[in-house]
């Protein structure tokens, strides 16, 4: 299950991530989070993901939705990974590696987050 909510004091949007994701899933989240955050201006907000225990069926979707947030807008994003889990889920290439952490910034904990 991805859940997802706006916090307009902070600026921040804030996505939970939880369960067995499905590729169809998480395509539609991404048209339903559009539908959502229309009018916001993504630049100036910050996005960050909270993912509980999951799993994907197929672990390169995690890519995929990152990079189609950043796309969308969001130029801080934040994903709250405390043990390491989804680097080492997700299959990159050395390439891939240094983009994907260049737009996605793994953080420890949501205090982490300046």
């Amino acid at each position: 299950m991805i859940n997802a909510r706006i916090d307009q004091d902070s600026k921040t949007v804030y996505i939970n991530v939880s369960g067995y994701i499905t590729t169809e899933e998480a395509n539609s989240f991404l048209s339903r989070h559009k539908q959502m955050t229309k009018g916001l201006r993504k630049s100036q907000y910050k996005l960050v993901v909270t993912p509980s225990m999951f799993e994907c069926e197929n672990d390169n979707d995690i890519k995929s939705v990152c990079i189609a947030l950043y796309k969308g807008g969001y130029r801080q994003i934040y994903m709250v990974d405390p043990r390491g889990y989804i680097m080492n889920t997700v299959s990159l290439s050395s390439l891939e590696q240094k983009m994907f952490t260049k737009v996605v910034k793994f953080v420890k904990s949501l205090d982490d987050i300046k």
